[in-house]
């Protein structure tokens, strides 16, 4: 667990973030955060420390209510079968040849394996407009992630 991300808790305004290490600002006052800073929690990986971030932010006693509500919209809501900008990145990277690059067939082809063939026009535009790829000529772009 070396590289573990840690919940810190700013001694100024006694508001939690997440970070590999000290020595930045707090990102909600500005105040200096150091090694005396107050690590209350460890978290794997992003995901798990965007949780543990939300749950030490969240009033004691909301906490209860705020979990089982959590709970409840993931069994509402299956993510596995709805296509998202993530899932999308997640396609397009097996699609990238060993240059870094990808054509218009091999993305096409990629999505509908995956059962997202209606959505690869838009992704592309969006992914393009937020300087994640590079159109290189005319169906080839190059990925900048």
């Amino acid at each position: 667990m070396a590289d573990a991300w840690k919940v810190f808790k700013c001694p100024a305004c006694s508001m939690c973030h997440g970070r590999k290490s000290s020595g930045h600002n707090c990102p909600h006052c500005g105040q200096r955060v150091n090694e005396k800073t107050p690590v209350v929690d460890h978290a794997a990986n992003p995901a798990e420390l965007r949780m543990k971030v939300l749950m030490a932010n969240t009033p004691s006693e909301l906490r209860e209510s705020l979990v089982s509500r959590l709970d409840l919209s993931e069994t509402l809501f299956d993510s596995s079968s709805n296509f998202s900008p993530s899932k999308g990145l997640s396609v397009l990277r097996k699609s990238l040849d060993e240059d870094g690059k990808f054509t218009i067939d091999a993305v096409k082809l990629s999505f509908k394996l995956q059962g997202y063939e209606e959505e690869v026009s838009n992704f592309l535009e969006m992914a393009e407009a937020q300087g994640t790829i590079l159109r290189l000529a005319e169906g080839i772009w190059q990925f900048l992630e």
